[in-house]
């Protein structure tokens, strides 16, 4: 069969009438019939063709008879021919078998197989049939490989396509272990919070209803808490290592690093790296999965981690295949432009011309009517380089809908949007036309209420940003794309590029996804020209070898106050002084140079550890304790406090920070605030921000709905829009409340504490509150932080907080409390009631 697939691979004749058959489903699709179009004799002859490549090794074989077979069967049909039973047979020998459901008449063509083809495909399906939580499920190839070295107990570092069902597999592995009694603590990785909510609910929805399901803990637990015996903890890794900060005992049997391919994203790569080092220190046998959508050198992650025993799993093979189109304007003011289709082998093919009759002369003018004219009708992504402009397309794709009517569902969605950010925020009245947009700032319960109207088709277009790259699992039938950038001026590429494409096509709804690229001519940079992989280095190493001479500096701290504070540098710095701390920086340095990196800079690292260590008098389990804030800056701040103090405890009170809803709340935070802007970051006295974040600290920390600190301030700042305010707004309380000032309190506290131990008067560690626990989830009711603990959303939290006399409960304590409650009583939009039930029951 080798042997002929290879003939057929070498035929001119085949790859043209795969061409023909691309460009015909494509001109139906966009609706420019082609003339002529694939004939019923080359369509019989393309089926044969693919049932035949189906079966090589080869994956460019493979790739190519899922796409012609696909595209044959839905340009010919099965009314003449048996085209579904053929169009079976490909797929079963492909071991794609879930996308058998995703055309009724394909699913049920197994009782009408000729018997050597039905016996075929029972053979092959066998070796592909397990149990999931007792129901019988057939996986594609790269499925059950996974699946198998889960469940020997392997560690495995994965890559495959964003469609290729990593989730799903991982997910019953999680399921197969807690079907066992005994005690089982897995932590699950992710990049954003964005995705620390999508995996809790699916994995909420995976136990509901089961006898032994684990607790799912998305919120740090304090150090009073005791740690549960079973649970999955999905964290980012900031919230990770507060967790092992807090419970010094704290160990997982299973470590899932989701998204891996952020272990390169400079700090928070190197922070990610320290955590997983981490959890490997406290428990060396944990079953490690690094999981990610397209990397070349997967034996870094062994390499790093300095295990022999990660075994890799490289795929190739995606559940959908995704067509890449090329739209150039041809008449920017009569809106004429042309979609040509990137044919195997990187040629072009006109597939069609179109004109709108509207001026497409901008970028955004381009994405929303050429967005609008192609993708309407199906589930459509829009990419936007950032939040406002994602707006300003949502509103304008949703003025060109003004003749759709509104449902029941998006008035619903409207609704939560309105409670959980501001009746005027623009996404309400996007939504009630079909229209969507999704960034990082948006709150969690809006976000994924957007995914999930998305999902089942209550909008069909969606802008998003960059956000969307980082795991969320959200496909679509089509893809628009014009000039993307991540970040300021740097072009969409590499990973992100392939991880956003991969976006396109919905497995069991569609065999097929469109990625469309407008003005690809005049891109920055090209990503098809480039290997859907890359290789990727870990920050760490990174930081070494490209920025040896600026981490040195920051060692020494040269130019003292007047240096730049650089996060990224400060993070690797403190990250090698641990190491030392713990006589752990020679295997760190070894491992460095096994990956590459010259015996002469890991020598200066070395060398420049040594020189610190000998000024640096704060104890380094204080200083890891802010992993991006420079040591030098953090004993800078510890004198200032020591100084403070004194040796009374009237001088010690004063330093305490305010719980948030004391009285003297916001002089307490402006005051310390005050304090950490001089000595950590070096701001000039005269510098004001300490007041202005110590107020929306205190409203955030305090419970304060999001519509009610927003509609504050809109009536400060009357001279901007409503939009600019919200949006601002939005920015503000999640990467600066939620990051600058958590990042900053957080490390005030530590040094804070250990004043306490110095002066002798630790006896009052225990009036210091939670302050990073309260800035990151933006409570400080003991009872709020357990709704949300739960996965409640903020806005439904604090309802329910504010419904309950008692302000303290624990998990357990909410959960019985959420099973009596009635809902009715309370002003919640029908979503958030679906949300809250779906936690109780």
């Amino acid at each position: 069969m080798q042997e002929l697939a290879d003939q057929i691979w070498s035929n001119s004749r085949f790859h043209d009438a795969a061409a023909l058959a691309h460009r015909t489903w494509l001109g139906r699709e966009l609706g420019r019939p082609l003339d002529p179009e694939v004939t019923m004799e080359e369509a019989v002859r393309l089926m044969q063709a693919s049932a035949i490549l189906a079966c090589s090794k080869d994956p460019l074989h493979r790739r190519q008879a899922y796409r012609s077979a696909t595209m044959t069967y839905e340009v010919i049909g099965a009314k003449t021919l048996p085209m579904q039973q053929a169009l079976r047979v490909v797929l079963a020998r492909l071991g794609n078998f879930p996308a058998l459901e995703t055309r009724e008449e394909v699913g049920r063509a197994a009782g009408d197989l000729p018997l050597d083809l039905a016996i075929e495909e029972m053979a092959l399906s066998d070796r592909r049939r397990v149990l999931l939580r007792d129901r019988p499920a057939l996986l594609t190839s790269f499925q059950h490989d996974l699946w198998s070295k889960l469940g020997e107990g392997r560690s495995v570092a994965v890559a495959a396509p964003t469609s290729a069902g990593k989730s799903f597999i991982l997910q019953g592995h999680l399921a197969r272990v807690f079907q066992e009694a005994g005690a089982h603590i897995v932590v699950y990785l992710v990049p954003t919070r964005a995705l620390i909510a999508q995996v809790a609910r699916d994995l909420a929805d995976l136990f509901s209803g089961t006898e032994r399901a684990p607790e799912v803990v998305t919120v740090p637990l304090d150090g009073d808490q005791p740690l549960p015996t079973r649970a999955i903890f999905v964290m980012t890794q900031e919230r990770t290592q507060l967790m092992l900060a807090a419970h010094p005992n704290m160990s997982a049997g299973i470590v899932i690093v989701d998204e891996a391919h952020s272990i390169a994203d400079q700090g928070r790569g190197v922070l990610l790296q320290w955590v997983v080092d981490d959890l490997l220190r406290r428990r060396a046998d944990a079953q490690l999965l690094f999981a990610s959508p397209g990397i070349r050198n997967l034996d870094v992650f062994g390499r790093t981690f300095g295990l022999e025993s990660v075994e890799t799993l490289p795929s190739t093979e995606p559940t959908v295949a995704q067509n890449f189109l090329i739209v150039r304007v041809i008449s920017s003011r009569q809106g004429e432009f042309s979609v040509s289709s990137i044919e195997p082998g990187g040629k072009e093919a006109l597939v069609g011309e179109f004109a709108i009759k509207r001026t497409i002369a901008t970028k955004k003018e381009r994405l929303v009517h050429i967005s609008a004219t192609l993708g309407r009708g199906a589930p459509t992504i829009v990419y936007a380089n950032g939040a406002a402009e994602a707006e300003d397309l949502a509103i304008q794709l949703a003025e060109l809908f003004a003749d759709r009517e509104t449902t029941p569902r998006r008035d619903a969605v409207a609704q939560l949007i309105a409670q959980s950010v501001h009746p005027s925020y623009v996404l309400a009245a996007a939504v009630r036309r079909g229209v969507g947009f999704h960034y990082s700032n948006m709150p969690t319960s809006v976000r994924q209420a957007v995914e999930d109207a998305f999902a089942d088709g209550t909008i069909d277009f969606l802008v998003c940003t960059s956000t969307l790259l980082q795991g969320v699992n959200l496909p679509a039938r089509n893809v628009f794309m014009c000039k993307p950038e991540k970040g300021k001026q740097r072009p969409l590429e590499g990973t992100d590029f392939w991880n956003l494409a991969g976006r396109a096509g919905r497995l069991r709804r569609e065999f097929q996804g469109n990625i469309f690229l407008i003005d690809y001519d005049e891109w920055k940079a090209k990503p098809l020209d480039h290997a859907r992989d890359s290789e990727i280095v870990p920050a760490l190493q990174e930081g070494v070898t490209q920025r040896l001479e600026d981490l040195v500096a920051t060692m020494a701290d040269e130019d003292g106050d007047s240096r730049k504070p650089d996060g990224d540098l400060e993070t690797l710095f403190i990250r090698l002084l641990d190491d030392h701390s713990r006589g752990e920086l020679s295997t760190t340095l070894s491992r460095l140079n096994a990956a590459g990196v010259p015996s002469a800079s890991t020598e200066r690292v070395q060398l420049a550890i040594d020189e610190v260590v000998e000024v640096l008098t704060l104890p380094v389990e204080v200083v890891r304790q802010s992993p991006n804030l420079s040591p030098h800056r953090q004993q800078a701040l510890h004198v200032a406090l020591r100084t403070a103090a004194g040796t009374d405890k009237a001088g010690v009170r004063a330093l305490i920070p305010a719980h948030p809803r004391e009285s003297g709340a916001y002089a307490s935070y402006a005051s310390l605030l005050r304090l950490c802007h001089t000595h950590l970051l070096g701001l000039p006295p005269s510098h004001g921000s300490h007041r202005y974040l110590a107020l929306m600290a205190v409203f955030w920390m305090r419970g304060d709905p999001l519509p009610k600190i927003i509609e504050n301030a809109i009536n400060h700042d009357k001279k901007k829009s409503s939009r600019t305010v919200i949006r601002s707004t939005l920015e503000t309380i999640e990467k600066v409340i939620r990051f600058e000032v958590v990042r900053l309190m957080s490390c005030y506290c530590a040094v804070l504490l250990q004043v306490l131990d110095e002066i002798g008067l630790s006896e009052m560690a225990s009036s210091v509150p939670p302050m990073s626990l309260y800035l990151e989830v933006g409570a400080s009711d003991r009872s709020m932080i357990s709704f949300m603990g739960l996965g409640l959303s903020r806005v439904a939290a604090a309802i329910l907080n504010d419904a309950t006399v008692n302000k303290s409960m624990t998990i357990p304590e909410a959960r019985a409390w959420l099973q009596d409650a009635t809902l009715d009583a309370y002003d919640l939009s029908p979503l958030l009631v679906e949300e809250i039930r779906r936690v109780a029951r």
